[in-house]
């Protein structure tokens, strides 16, 4: 199988609902899985996951893990474990995460393999909806800040306009395009956010409200380590709603 695409998931269906729907209708899915991880979830989307036999697998935390909660930034920590959890379960060659607040253009897929090679992962770029600041190559283009809110013809016409035949340095970081063996090479991402100046291969775990360095960025650093350049496709192009499932 050529592509493993891998969404996480907690506790909303309507997101659930929106992003499958989004993945069938923009994403064409030969020699292609797409599953949700279930992420410590609750049973209304366990429940719906399994009623409309659409693939996951379910994630839960460990008890220590949870008892954590008061000192690490747990919510991130579990993100990242999920990631890890997702990506050992692909039975891809390469593996492409997104998140659940994401809306698809056509060949968005196409067009991030179009820049993969043997010595990059590759990123789409985003259209954020303006609730933060927008990172590296990022746009900030209002199409809706909630689902309800989503003008799909707006943001079509936008991928339209703004999409491009390049390739660029740097980047956001979902979503990602990456070969299953470099992955699994670089050991995935931390479990959380790092303490600056601890080693990335052997991290300490920042505590909440501390400095740190972010998981995503870790995990490209120990990429870097390997030749493996982070990239982003301009002619990828994905909206971001920056507002998931934690603020519905």
């Amino acid at each position: 199988m050529r592509t493993s695409i891998i969404c996480l998931i907690y506790k909303s269906v309507k997101y659930l609902k929106f992003v499958y729907e989004q993945i069938l209708k923009y994403t064409d899915l030969t020699d292609t899985e797409f599953y949700f991880v279930a992420n410590d979830a609750n049973e209304e989307v366990i429940s719906y996951l399994k009623t409309h036999g659409i693939k996951h697998y379910i994630f839960t935390n460990s008890p220590e893990n949870i008892a954590a909660h008061n000192v690490t930034n747990y919510y991130v920590d579990n993100v990242y474990r999920a990631w890890n959890f997702g990506a050992n379960m692909a039975q891809g060659k390469n593996i492409v995460f997104i998140n659940s607040d994401m809306a698809f253009s056509p060949n968005w897929l196409d067009n991030l393999y179009k820049y993969h090679t043997e010595n990059n992962c590759v990123t789409s770029r985003l259209l954020e909806s303006g609730r933060y600041s927008s990172g590296t190559h990022g746009i900030t283009f209002d199409c809706g800040k909630f689902l309800r809110d989503y003008d799909e013809n707006k943001f079509l016409n936008a991928a339209s306009y703004m999409s491009k035949d390049e390739i660029h340095e740097g980047g956001l970081y979902m979503p990602l395009l990456i070969k299953k063996e470099y992955f699994i090479k670089v050991n995935g991402y931390p479990e959380g956010n790092i303490v600056p100046g601890s080693d990335i291969f052997n991290p300490i775990i920042a505590k909440k409200y501390t400095d740190c360095i972010p998981g995503d960025k870790v995990f490209m650093d120990k990429l870097n380590t390997f030749g493996i350049k982070h990239e982003t496709s301009f002619s990828s192009i994905v909206y971001h709603f920056q507002n998931g499932e934690m603020f519905e």
